[in-house]
């Protein structure tokens, strides 16, 4: 088991839900942070310490996006006339490239050959 502390908490999901989160929601948003956060650090071992600023906004992002993922791992659902597709196949929990960028460290700066002329 991991020692690392998570990159996010509940209350950092609870922050950018757009309603209330319940007991259960919160549960499994917690066991959802923690998965995340050992995927995050698997996906991108160069990660600084301390982790980046935009290390909580990808955590909950995650998170949010599992949360409104169909819990019984359907691709799509449709009640009446709405209809919702998951965007990613695997659907549940998961991090985009964009979104690993984010965590890992800045690229050096270039560096080039030089010349230095002498008279």
């Amino acid at each position: 088991m991991s020692t690392d502390p998570p990159l996010a908490t509940v209350a950092d999901v609870q922050a950018r839900a757009e309603v209330q989160l319940t007991p259960e929601q919160q549960a499994r948003a917690a066991v959802l942070i923690s998965d995340a956060s050992a995927l995050a650090r698997a996906r991108v071992p160069t990660m600084p310490v301390p982790p980046p600023p935009t290390a909580v906004g990808v955590i909950c992002t995650a998170v949010l996006r599992a949360l409104a993922s169909p819990p019984d791992g359907n691709k799509s659902e449709t009640t009446g006339s709405h209809s919702r597709v998951a965007a990613h196949e695997g659907g549940g929990l998961y991090l985009t490239e964009d979104e690993l960028d984010l965590l890992r460290p800045p690229a050096p700066p270039p560096r080039g050959a030089f010349s230095i002329w002498t008279a």
